[in-house]
């Protein structure tokens, strides 16, 4: 076999369903290795960046490694947004590019670009295959790298390197997929326990990083009457419903978990790297830190009792060393307060305003979906309505750009997310920014016949930008303003289903049968432009700023 049917023999054995990208000429030969076989698919979309968004979502998803490719020069630039989506999320996937002739490597030939130092800062793994004999070795690297550090391979494939045939290519694969387990050492635990049990008002952090540990937190959760807060990427390991639940933090979160992580006497952190420090406790707070990554401990705040391992492995190694709270007074007061806060939602959510409050739509999509939906939100505004207003139920997974917080993620995860989960409803909530940087791409799920549900929430504006400008720096709103196509239309003329929404009572008809629709569909849902993405604790300075812009713009408006 050559170079590049070696290289889809590995990922083959690793799991390895998709390869998203655009066919191009330096890998041409890889184009055609996949036409020959039938274990991976190639999915063309219409930009780079949305084959590596789809890729990122994919691995973010299920843990187990995705693939995009881009040609030499522009398709390979292209691919780096979305990897670095993945870098900063923990996603294992792999980058395979094309470059140009070894020959003419040196010399600014058409489309050279020195793709490994393009892609040094992206890749833990970043090499060039130069000589057929490095196969399969440097490909089972590349995966092995990208799953065992969760982060970004990368690979290049030069256009005379890759169908030249690979020798001895059995007696050299072996392909290895070690999930390896550990706890942390036993003095370490005995600090936390000592901490734990010297508290009185304990609340637990919980990030992706607990996923594999629910039964454990509830647990231990319950035996030291701790609330449990969630960080933003592991909004669903718990249903939002759920008693012990306080909802997220930051800026997206809620009250009850401001007021929980600001008047607790410790905080367990359980796999999150949560990174806005004035929305920690104090810095005389104990902190009990539990992840896998020693270089994660202590990075985001100061740290008494740092506990690497396994999550599931460290809480059931912690939970006999701790005696039973009997005092639930702390956790009772920050569950009267969630009670309090998710009236006050209720009141929002359940509105029938005209134009149509933004978080009027997320609770309404969240009332309908299927309680094993998948949900791909964008970033901005609507992260905050994703965030607060819709309500994780059953084994609804939720995905989202975190670390990297780039706009138009939704659309591309939803196409990766239908994919690998055919059976299930995917939804994404986009804003129309986002919506807008990626939207051809909508034509790949038409073509490959992927029935996302995308909900645009229009408000014709890049509305987070707008209160940055004017609750951060109190200054007046300039430059937001979007010129929105028809998306009803556009979606028609794509090929699949479009529809415009003005009024709640509109929104209420549409959404289940949306949901029911076996095509791709787009509701473009007119919300209230003016509506705020208010922090959940709001300072003077953001207030004042606030009355300072709005001033502003009354005495410069046209």
């Amino acid at each position: 076999m050559n170079v590049c049917e070696a290289l889809l023999n590995v990922l083959t054995d690793y799991g390895v369903k998709y390869i998203f990208g655009i066919p191009g000429d330096s890998i041409n030969d890889l184009i055609e290795a996949i036409r020959k076989q039938d274990k991976i698919k190639f999915i063309h979309v219409m930009h780079e960046e949305a084959g590596a968004f789809a890729a990122s979502a994919q691995a973010k998803l299920t843990g187990e490694l995705a693939v995009c490719v881009g040609t030499s020069g522009p398709g390979a630039i292209h691919l780096l947004n979305g990897l670095y989506d993945a870098k900063m999320d923990h996603a294992p996937v792999l980058a395979i590019t094309g470059q140009i002739d070894t020959a003419l490597l040196g010399t600014s030939y058409h489309q050279e670009v020195n793709l490994q130092a393009l892609f040094q800062d992206v890749a833990a793994f970043n090499q060039t295959v130069v000589n057929p004999e490095q196969m399969p070795e440097l490909a089972i690297l590349a995966c092995q790298t990208a799953l065992a550090q969760k982060t970004v391979s990368h690979l290049s494939i030069p256009s005379n390197i890759s169908n030249q045939k690979v020798i001895d290519f059995e007696n050299k694969k072996q392909v290895i997929k070690n999930k390896s387990r550990h706890v942390p050492q036993p003095e370490d635990l005995a600090l936390a326990a000592t901490l734990l049990n010297k508290s009185t008002k304990p609340c637990i952090l919980a990030g992706i990083g607990a996923r594999e540990a629910i039964p454990e937190l509830l647990e231990f959760a319950r035996l030291i009457n701790a609330p449990i807060i969630k960080a933003l990427r592991g909004k669903d390991i718990l249903p939002d419903i759920h008693p012990l639940i306080l909802g997220g933090t930051g800026l997206l979160g809620t009250e009850p978990a401001y007021y929980a992580l600001k008047n607790c006497d410790l905080l367990i952190s359980i796999g999150s790297d949560f990174p806005y420090h004035p929305f920690y406790p104090d810095l005389n707070i104990p902190t009990i830190q539990i992840d896998t990554d020693a270089q994660q401990i202590g990075k985001r705040h100061p740290v008494s009792a740092p506990l690497i391992g396994d999550s599931c492995l460290t809480l059931m190694e912690l939970l006999p060393l701790v005696s039973p709270k009997q005092d639930p007074s702390f956790l009772q007061t920050c569950q009267q307060l969630m009670q309090k806060w998710l009236r006050k939602q209720d009141e929002i959510e359940l509105s029938e305003d005209i134009p149509i409050r933004p978080q009027t739509v997320a609770r309404l999509i969240s009332d309908s979906a299927d309680e094993d939906a998948i949900i791909c939100c964008d970033t901005g505004a609507v992260t905050v309505w994703g965030a607060r207003n819709f309500k994780i139920k059953g084994t609804q997974r939720f995905t989202l750009s975190g670390g990297l917080a780039s706009m138009a993620y939704g659309l591309p995860a939803a196409i990766g997310a239908q994919l690998v989960a055919p059976d299930k409803q995917v939804i994404a909530l986009c804003g129309d920014g986002g919506f807008g940087m990626l939207m051809g791409d909508f034509t790949t799920a038409v073509k490959y016949h992927l029935p996302i549900k995308l909900f645009i929430f229009n408000n014709s504006k890049l509305a987070l930008i707008k209160m940055e400008q004017e609750a951060g720096d109190g200054n007046p709103e300039y430059q937001t303003d979007l010129c929105n196509p028809d998306y009803d239309l556009f979606a028609k003329l794509c090929g699949g289903e479009g529809f415009t929404v003005k009024g709640t009572s509109e929104l209420q008809t549409i959404i289940p049968m949306v949901l029911k629709s076996t095509q791709p569909c787009i509701v473009n849902v007119f919300v209230n432009p003016d509506e705020l993405t208010y922090p959940p604790h709001i300072a003077f300075n953001q207030a004042f700023n606030y009355i300072k812009a709005k001033t502003k713009e009354l005495f410069t408006a046209d």
